[in-house]
């Protein structure tokens, strides 16, 4: 699943070899329970969490730039649900590839 929305932050955190990643990503307001902007943070799956931190810092992605979010659903704890990224790339510029 992919969202669009404004990135606002990613930040990382390494704590005894285990990463802790999240993303903070704007979408516009519904004008009911936000009224500028829904601000949301995603947890960055864990195994991808070096890849998307890369990706952002690599393709210099903008405080308020609008990316494509990749999002998969994992089990979370007591049967819950949750939603992280795996992958944040802008929408504007393509993607750059890898040096061969």
């Amino acid at each position: 699943m992919q969202l669009q929305a404004m990135l606002l932050s990613v930040q990382k955190t390494i704590v005894d070899r285990n990463i802790y990643a999240k993303a903070f990503i704007a979408l516009p307001a519904d004008n009911e329970k936000d009224a500028v902007s829904s601000v949301m943070q995603l947890g960055i799956q864990e195994d991808k969490a070096e890849e998307v931190f890369k990706q952002v810092v690599d393709n210099n992605l903008k405080l308020g730039e609008l990316v494509n979010v990749g999002v998969t659903i994992v089990r979370g704890a007591q049967n819950s649900v949750k939603q992280v990224v795996t992958s944040i790339t802008s929408v504007q510029r393509p993607a750059q590839q890898p040096a061969s």
